[in-house]
């Protein structure tokens, strides 16, 4: 064994907490399970110091699905059978286990991921000397509420309409609420009327058909190569949240599962285009680098008033999803040409 593994393997697993939970924020990342499935840890979680698993609420992409649940840390992976996880109910909702050494491959045990023991040893040291009291888990799940609830809503844009006549549905949505919250418009009704004219023939819709036939392709080059594809004249600015609220959201729903991944990949690994003034001033402390992190602030306001149990919230939509992505998958809307 490493020496980096030997230091871990020597401490108290609480002592490991922390370190493994910032490991798991990375929404970016793609991992691959034990069993070779490809992995997304979307949302962490929050720790839960008392019985049960180590990190209640979490959320992550397994293949094309998104599944909500708890996280179990492990040293070992033959732990999860030596501490009775197996037979302990409180368990039974656990959707990954996070373990240092898998040698009990054959058990059956939840989906497992490998963390690299020289990454987890160079965080703990990190976390020693920091006092930094932001908390990227909780906006990893707001940025997370907030696709799970666009998509949602964009389930009913597509019912019984093609694809084009669910995207001029979903931009004409979109553009209302973007109207309304704006004191010093920048553009006029006239403008808005013609954006959402010519959505139905925009380079935007004609991907979100390419992804109901399953064309195949880099799904988060294609949604980055749309941020710099006019519809009707309108600028950069408006064009990504377009693609953002409207585009991505459309994705989910439409896609099959592979496609899906892609979506998701450019959600949480897609820089950001601009800054909001306002996320700069309610979060100054908190970076706009990444469109997720964007997303998360955003939703964190719109909550604001209304304190969200993110657990409940996510077990709410995850269930939605599953049967809306599944619908979409075997069941999509109508091309143009087949009306």
């Amino acid at each position: 064994m490493s020496d980096a593994l030997d230091d871990l393997l020597a401490r108290h697993e609480t002592e490991l907490h922390r370190g493994v939970h910032r490991w798991m924020s990375e929404p970016a990342r793609v991992l691959q399970t034990t069993s070779g499935n490809r992995l997304q840890i979307l949302s962490p979680g929050h720790y839960n110091p008392h019985g049960g698993p180590d990190f209640e609420d979490a959320a992550v992409l397994l293949g094309g699905t998104v599944l909500s649940g708890a996280i179990e840390f492990d040293k070992r992976r033959s732990y999860w059978s030596e501490h009775h996880h197996d037979t302990h109910p409180a368990y039974s909702r656990v959707i990954l286990h996070a373990v240092l050494i898998d040698d009990d491959p054959a058990r059956k045990t939840p989906e497992a991921v490998v963390i690299p023991t020289d990454e987890l040893l160079s965080l703990l040291k990190e976390e020693e000397g920091s006092s930094d009291t932001v908390s990227f888990d909780e906006l990893q799940s707001y940025a997370l509420l907030r696709l799970l609830r666009q998509s949602s809503e964009h389930t009913e844009y597509y019912r019984g309409r093609s694809v084009r006549e669910g995207f001029v549905l979903s931009v004409r949505a979109f553009l209302e609420r973007y109207a309304s919250k704006r004191r010093r418009p920048r553009y006029t009704a006239e403008q808005f009327d013609r954006l959402v004219g010519c959505a139905a023939r925009s380079p935007q819709a004609a991907f979100l058909e390419h992804i109901v036939a399953g064309v195949p392709g880099s799904v988060p080059q294609q949604l980055s190569a749309l941020c710099d594809q006019p519809i009707a004249g309108e600028g950069q600015r408006l064009r990504s949240e377009i693609v953002t609220n409207c585009v991505v959201p459309s994705a989910c729903v439409l896609a099959g599962e592979q496609l899906r991944i892609g979506v998701f990949t450019w959600y949480w690994s897609a820089r950001a285009r601009n800054r909001y003034a306002v996320l700069g001033r309610e979060f100054p402390h908190i970076p706009q680098s990444f469109v997720w992190q964007q997303q998360g602030m955003l939703e964190m306001l719109r909550h604001r008033t209304l304190p969200v149990a993110l657990g409940e919230v996510f077990r709410q939509y995850s269930t939605l999803l599953a049967l809306d992505f599944y619908r979409a998958a075997h069941e999509p809307p109508l091309l143009e040409d087949e009306r």
